[in-house]
């Protein structure tokens, strides 16, 4: 090969690259994926009030501990504003109110973030339960009372001197599925449950003291029925 074609193989492909970087035809840039921005996480907002609802009532607190001194005392159906929470501890409510300022467990057997009614039954011995607001109340006579809501659920309670004066426990027709325990009031009372495949069916008798027996019976909706009954249970209060 001769010093002409030498020359031209090493200018061609340089006037070549030339020419395309002139023109824009030079290879297009791998474009690069965006990145969608991740949302930030919210914040699961701060309920405004707390109800007590363990029929003893709630110490409060200085640091949400067991350990922690004692500086006031809220009574069962006594509401406060809450301020924080934190779950060390088992967790804690961190409250202000009328009753002073500190902390009361989180445990819900004795506080709820629920808003509370209370109904009162006299008689020789008086008591009395807690039901959520939007629930309902009838006073069937001095010795029944039921307690409905929109789902059509209801708890029923009777009161009597006795439990041999109390009416039957069983709903008419039913069959017992299962017998268990349960506490109303610190005393323990065996809990019925009956077949149904539409709703949570159940009753608790107990003598609670001389003079006061209670039968308490529910039909509530299969989902949540057990723990609905419960909530009334262990509202109770007997003076």
């Amino acid at each position: 090969m001769g010093k002409r074609s030498r020359l031209l193989c090493l200018v061609l492909p340089a006037l070549l690259a030339l020419l395309l970087g002139a023109t824009g035809c030079a290879p297009a840039a791998r474009p690069q994926p965006r990145r969608t921005p991740r949302p930030s996480p919210t914040a699961t907002p701060l309920p405004s009030q707390l109800t007590v609802i363990a029929p003893l009532g709630v110490n409060i607190r200085s640091a949400p501990s067991l350990q922690a001194s004692v500086v006031g005392e809220l009574a069962q159906g006594a509401t406060a504003q809450l301020v924080s929470h934190t779950s060390q501890q088992g967790g804690w409510w961190q409250i202000t109110g009328s009753a002073g300022s500190g902390w009361v467990s989180a445990d819900p057997q004795y506080t709820s973030t629920e808003s509370f009614e209370t109904y009162e039954a006299g008689g020789a011995v008086s008591w009395s339960v807690m039901y959520e607001t939007g629930w309902t109340f009838s006073a069937v006579s001095a010795a029944e009372v039921e307690f409905t809501d929109s789902s059509g659920g209801a708890v029923t309670f009777y009161s009597a001197p006795s439990t041999a004066s109390l009416p039957a426990a069983a709903p008419s027709g039913a069959t017992q599925k299962s017998v268990g325990s349960t506490e109303v009031y610190g005393f323990t009372a065996p809990l019925v449950t009956y077949v149904s495949s539409t709703s949570y069916e159940a009753s608790v008798e107990l003598q609670a003291v001389p003079g006061l027996a209670l039968l308490i019976t529910c039909e509530l909706p299969a989902a949540g029925g057990a723990a609905t009954l419960q909530l009334f249970l262990q509202t109770v209060y007997i003076a």
